[in-house]
């Protein structure tokens, strides 16, 4: 077997050195990102919680807004109108869609 060149094995070390260095400022960016993560979400729930604390605002009901037309409604209820369908031409739409070819 032949060794390899003391050229080539320092110029294959400091290629490894260069991607270890590269790989190193990596982990570290993300270390740091993990770190800044659960301030940020503590953060952001404390903004929730503080939306969610205020108090509720009544919505008012339709019988509260449109109290003279309670009555009205309660007898359009009771006699409910059979609409027909009105007399006119026959509908040729569906003879279209239903005609066998």
């Amino acid at each position: 077997m032949t060794e390899p060149q003391t050229g080539q094995t320092s110029a294959q070390e400091g290629i490894e050195a260069m991607a270890f260095q590269l790989l190193l400022q990596k982990v570290v960016g993300l270390e740091r990102s993990l770190q800044s993560i659960p301030p940020l979400l503590a953060k952001i729930i404390a903004h929730l919680e503080a939306q969610t604390a205020q108090p509720e605002v009544p919505v008012a009901t339709y019988a509260q807004l449109y109290p003279e037309l309670e009555g009205e409604a309660i007898e359009e209820e009771a006699t409910p109108e059979v609409v027909a369908p009105a007399p006119g031409r026959p509908r040729r739409g569906w003879r279209w869609f239903t005609r066998e070819v």
